[in-house]
């Protein structure tokens, strides 16, 4: 286990600032409540029916939301080993999501997230997700 100060190098999809065709998005820490939450609106780029949003734009979400909870509760490089989506309803274009996730359990070897994505006020998707810490990062 390599414990880190912080991602490296960060040309995430999701969250890389250093990532010019990325999304971009900023995961903020909530002590209190042991989980991170962001808000991002996705434009057309990233569609997949008419006006609705990419299933795999959702799951990108949620995996980093639970990659972040994670990073800030033990501060240990991990990678996702498994992940479990669930789409409730179509998210559209152009309206602002809530993502948010959590950590749910944490092993020696192992940990097990949940995220969930909103948007006005009703849940779009959710996700639970096991995580593995790497071994040179």
């Amino acid at each position: 286990m390599v414990l880190l100060d912080g991602p490296q190098e960060n040309n995430c999809f999701v969250c890389g600032e250093g990532n010019e065709k990325g999304m971009h998005v900023h995961f903020s820490y909530v002590a209190e409540h042991c989980r991170v939450f962001a808000e991002t609106t996705v434009d057309e780029a990233w569609q997949g029916f008419s006006g609705i949003v990419h299933g795999g734009i959702l799951a990108a979400l949620l995996d980093d939301a639970m990659w972040h909870a994670l990073w800030y509760e033990i501060r240990v490089m991990t990678m996702t080993a498994e992940i479990h989506v669930r789409y409730h309803k179509p998210a559209r274009i152009g309206l602002p999501l809530t993502v948010m996730g959590s950590v749910t359990e944490t092993r020696r070897r192992l940990a097990r997230t949940e995220a969930r994505i909103e948007q006005q006020n009703a849940v779009v998707a959710t996700a639970q997700a096991v995580f593995l810490p790497t071994k040179d990062r």
